[in-house]
C-alpha cells in the first residue's frame, strides 16, 4: 500500500478496492475523481482524493446511491456519515461489539476468535450472523470512519470472521425435507463476504448449501449446479460491480440454467434490477431469503 501524498493509478484499486472500469464510470458521469500529475509526471491521485473514495465506498455500503454521495465534498460526505451514524446510534456499538473491536484494535486476532466463539454459542447460527457479525461489520466501518482503525484492521476482521463462517457452516446440519443452494458471485467480482454471511444464516436454517466461491465463469456455475442436483443458485453483485452488466449476466445464467433451478440475487450490486424475470428472485436482505427458504420448503414437501 502507498503511503506517500500521491497514489499512482495503477494503485487506485489496490488502495481503495474500487475498480478501475468504476472510477472510469463515475468520472464520466459526475467529474470525480479526476486524477492528476506528480511533480514526476506521474498520473494518479491524492491522498485526498483517495480519503474520499474510502468514504464514498463507505456511504454506499450504507444504503446511498453513486448519484447522492459520488462527487460531493471531503464535508458533505462527512456530514452523510453522521447522519447515518447517527441513526444507527441505538443498535451500532452494544457492549459485546465494543468488546470484539477492542480485540481488533489490538491486533488480537486469538482473543477475537474466541470472543465469537463465545458468542456463537449463546444461539442459532442464523441469530449469529444477523446479531454478532453484521453489526460487528458496522462497526468495523464507523471505526475507521472515525479513525480509530486502520484499513488492515477490516481486512484482519474479515480473515477471522470468514474462518469462523467456513468452520460454522461445515459444522451444520442440513435438514432432509430442505433445499440444496449453490452460492457463488459471478466472474470479476470478488466481494463474497456478503454472500458467505447468507451461506451461513440459510445453512443455520437447515439448509443444504455448496460453495463455489468467488469469480466464478457462469458456464462452471452452470455445470456445477446440475451435477450437485442444486435447487437454487444464488449470486450477489456490490456496489462496485458494474451496473450495466449485472442484468446481463443474470439473463444470461437464466438461459444457462435448467428452468426449475431457481436464481436468487443479492448484493447493493443487485438494486438496479428492479422486475426480475420468471426464475430469478432479487432479495434486500438475508431475513427475506430465510423466508424464501421456508416458502421453498413448502413447495417441495407439496
Amino acid at each position: 500500500m502507498q503511503t506517500g501524498a500521491f497514489v499512482p493509478s495503477s494503485d487506485i484499486e489496490l488502495e481503495t478496492g474500487l475498480s478501475k472500469d468504476l472510477l472510469r464510470k463515475w468520472r464520466q458521469r459526475y467529474g470525480f475523481p479526476m486524477p492528476e500529475a506528480s511533480a514526476d509526471g506521474k498520473v494518479g491521485y491524492s491522498r485526498q482524493t483517495i480519503s474520499q473514495l474510502l468514504l464514498i465506498k463507505r456511504l454506499l455500503e450504507g444504503g446511498f446511491q453513486p448519484a447522492q454521495v459520488v462527487g460531493k465534498t471531503p464535508l458533505e460526505l462527512d456530514r452523510l456519515h453522521r447522519a447515518i451514524t447517527n441513526d444507527r446510534a441505538d443498535s451500532r456499538c452494544n457492549e459485546s461489539t465494543g468488546k470484539l473491536i477492542e480485540r481488533l484494535k489490538q491486533a488480537d486476532l486469538v482473543g477475537l476468535q474466541a470472543l465469537l466463539v463465545k458468542q456463537r454459542a449463546t444461539g442459532t447460527l442464523t441469530e449469529f450472523v444477523s446479531n454478532t457479525v453484521a453489526p460487528l461489520l458496522i462497526e468495523v466501518g464507523e471505526a475507521w470512519s472515525r479513525g480509530e482503525i486502520e484499513i488492515y484492521h477490516e481486512h484482519l476482521c474479515t480473515s477471522v470472521i470468514e474462518r469462523c463462517l467456513h468452520a460454522e457452516i461445515l459444522l451444520s446440519k442440513p435438514k432432509r425435507s430442505y433445499p440444496k443452494i449453490l452460492f457463488a458471485t459471478p466472474p470479476d467480482e470478488h466481494h463474497a463476504l456478503g454472500l458467505l454471511m447468507a451461506e451461513a444464516a440459510l445453512a443455520g436454517q437447515g439448509a443444504k448449501t455448496v460453495s463455489l466461491g468467488s469469480n466464478t465463469p457462469l458456464n462452471d456455475l452452470k455445470m456445477a449446479a446440475i451435477s450437485c442436483q442444486a435447487n437454487v443458485v444464488a449470486i450477489s453483485f456490490s456496489f462496485a460491480y458494474p451496473a450495466r452488466r449485472v442484468r446481463p449476466v443474470i439473463t444470461h445464467l437464466r438461459h444457462l440454467l435448467p428452468a426449475d433451478i431457481e436464481i436468487w440475487v443479492g448484493g447493493k450490486g443487485s438494486d438496479i434490477t428492479r422486475r426480475p424475470q420468471k426464475g430469478v428472485r432479487i432479495f434486500s436482505d438475508v431475513q427475506e431469503t430465510i423466508g424464501a427458504l421456508h416458502d421453498l420448503t413448502k413447495q417441495n414437501r407439496g
